[in-house]
């Protein structure tokens, strides 16, 4: 990792399948504007997408862009979970998650280069917590094992299977920070591009299609925590802006948020590819905004 701070960082956070707004932002910025990141930073599924992006060498932003369109216009649900087998959601109840996410993990292993990350002149933060301790890992660009913490980091709490690192269980990192600002921050960046799937300061309804929906209510209570620890990131990087007008070793942080300007009306563990297709289109459109 190289010793130089970097100048200008992307931060993506968690939202499921609403990571496809994601890269629907980044077709603009990165594709259109080719606006770089030395430092990348995400949590659950914006922990693949910075991973992804971080295979692509620094100066490239053009192919990274390309290339991370093109994974999203080949997921569907079946390669990232599946009912458990025998026995579907009778046998959920004596496993570590309600689906089995061993379709996303085998990709993440036999697709994400970490030489090729760690050569591409980029940092990288992936976040994760361990379901043990609660102690929160950042894993970067040197890690050893990183395909491991990717596959942690989006663990979506509950849904999706954790990883088993060590002698511990390892989940995402959402739980702690679904918008790994301040990982940006600490790193000493100063021109901050910020990507959220949802506004957390936003009413988003909500109905309950099935009366004994349990994951339905799982992913709702998850979706309220997320919002809650998102508003939470948000005001502290304002709250740091604010000493650096007070005290000189506070430094000003330039921060651009991109978000959906509406409530994105998809459930964030069904990766159908037309819905998956209008998350990009609407990240493409909101990020003309800046």
């Amino acid at each position: 990792m190289s010793d130089d701070k970097p100048r200008r960082a992307l931060v993506l956070s968690g939202g499921g399948s609403k990571g496809a707004f994601e890269a629907g932002v980044l077709q603009r910025l990165m594709g259109e504007e080719q606006r770089d990141y030395d430092l990348l930073c995400g949590t659950s599924v914006g922990a693949i997408n910075a991973a992804y992006v971080a295979q692509t060498p620094l100066g490239q932003p053009r192919e990274a862009a390309a290339k991370l369109r093109a994974l999203w216009d080949t997921v569907t649900t079946e390669k990232v979970h599946r009912r458990w087998f025998p026995f579907g959601s009778v046998a959920a109840l004596w496993k570590t998650s309600v689906y089995d996410s061993e379709p996303l993990h085998r990709w993440i292993r036999s697709d994400l280069d970490a030489a090729a990350v760690r050569a591409s002149g980029r940092q990288l933060r992936i976040v994760s917590v361990s379901l043990g301790t609660g102690e929160t890992f950042v894993a970067n660009e040197q890690t050893p094992g990183l395909a491991e913490w990717v596959i942690a980091s989006s663990a979506f709490p509950v849904m999706l299977t954790p990883a088993s690192i060590g002698s511990d269980l390892w989940t995402d990192g959402g739980l702690r920070t679904v918008t790994p600002l301040g990982e940006a921050i600490r790193a000493g960046a100063d021109d901050i591009d910020v990507v959220l799937c949802s506004d957390p300061f936003a009413k988003s309804p909500f109905e309950v299609k099935d009366a004994h929906a349990i994951p339905q209510l799982l992913l709702r209570s998850i979706d309220v925590m997320n919002d809650e620890v998102n508003r939470a990131d948000l005001r502290i990087a304002g709250l740091k802006n604010d000493l650096s007008q007070l005290r000189p070793e506070y430094r000003k942080v330039k921060i651009r948020l991109f978000q959906p300007s509406a409530p994105l009306p998809f459930d964030p563990l069904d990766f159908d590819p037309g819905n998956l297709r209008k998350m990009i289109d609407a990240g493409y459109a909101q990020s003309a905004i800046f």
